[in-house]
């Protein structure tokens, strides 16, 4: 029986012989903070919602309206509007309705980025929730206006960058005098859509790591994104795999968690719209329902379905910052925030 290291053991970063090896020998025990936290994650959920509270449920259904989801929009910059394309006598009056319209896209805008700027802030609000046990959005949202002015600032440029990227990358396939508009065209589509995926990609993980673990460095450290950026590329580079962990458990999760949050959100839509259903159905049989009539029974059903959808999406969104934040603190004990 052999005793000690043994003749078939070696340490971390020793050879066989003795002298220290080129390679980096892995722990296979070392804890992988992604798997590990899960259980506390679960636990952390089920004890704040759990038994249900009414003022808990709705604030943080309120935080689920702006940090839970986005929407998206259809893309038509590949249509051309052109006099051809517009019913008689349009043509000549888009003069007159163009400053019309030039003000409904800049309220619009103005709305999106409003939304934007609240959307961000609540990322900070909802960190101070969870780690002080006062579920209270108010009090919280004063003391982080300023940060998240400055997290809105990082992702409005951070994203107008990107655009600005990909419009050069696609001028310099698309845009090329004397190629003509149809040749090659088909090869340079299939050309950009990994360019695509690769910005998406990239978005997709900046995103991710600047609202899971920026975030929170950012309040535990007083600092602004930049700053937190910088203290989070340390902490990465000495947990890199550790990291990449993260991200794959955490776009695996999210996906899962999608799908189960759509069945349960279209279930209840189904089961909210039966006797919305059921009235119109009585409307059309008496002759008494007309279009109008019947588009206006969407209004008291969106009253009730866009409340019971975010409240469906607490517990995910709730699972998700708890997740975030313990496997941070996992990386960087110094950054932990959540009591023990």
């Amino acid at each position: 029986m052999l005793s000690g290291r043994g003749a078939d053991t070696h340490l971390p970063g020793e050879g066989f012989n003795g002298r220290e090896s080129p390679f980096i020998v892995i722990d296979m025990a070392e804890e992988i903070y992604a798997f590990s936290r899960l259980e506390e994650t679960f636990s952390r959920t089920k004890n704040l919602l759990w038994p249900p509270r009414r003022d808990v449920w709705l604030r943080l259904a309120l935080i689920a309206l702006f940090v839970g989801g986005g929407a998206g929009f259809p893309n038509t910059s590949r249509y051309n509007v052109g006099e051809g394309n517009l019913p008689a006598g349009m043509a000549g009056s888009l003069p007159e309705i163009a400053p019309l319209i030039a003000g409904l896209v800049i309220v619009v805008l103005a709305i999106a980025l409003l939304w934007m700027l609240v959307g961000a802030t609540m990322q900070f609000v909802f960190v101070d929730m969870l780690s002080t046990g006062d579920i209270r959005i108010r009090r919280f949202f004063r003391e982080r206006l300023g940060k998240g002015v400055r997290l809105f600032l990082f992702q409005f440029v951070f994203m107008l960058l990107l655009i600005l990227g990909v419009a050069a990358v696609a001028f310099m396939l698309f845009g090329v005098s004397g190629a003509g508009p149809r040749v090659g065209v088909s090869f340079l589509i299939l050309a950009f859509i990994p360019i695509i995926l690769a910005v998406a990609l990239i978005v997709g993980v900046v995103f991710l790591l600047t609202i899971d673990f920026v975030v929170p460095i950012m309040i535990r450290e007083d600092c602004g994104v930049i700053e937190g950026w910088r203290r989070l590329i340390g902490v990465v580079s000495a947990n890199l795999w550790q990291t990449v962990a993260y991200i794959v458990a955490k776009l695996v999760l999210g996906l899962v968690a999608a799908i189960a949050q759509a069945v349960v959100v279209i279930l209840a839509m189904l089961v909210i719209a039966i006797p919305f259903i059921l009235i119109g159905i009585v409307l059309l049989t008496a002759g008494l329902a007309n279009y109008v009539l019947l588009l206006a029974l969407l209004i008291p059903y969106l009253i009730i379905a866009i409340p019971v959808a975010l409240l469906i999406a607490v517990p995910f969104v709730t699972f998700f910052r708890y997740y975030g934040l313990l496997v941070l603190a996992g990386l960087a004990p110094e950054y932990r925030l959540l009591p023990e």
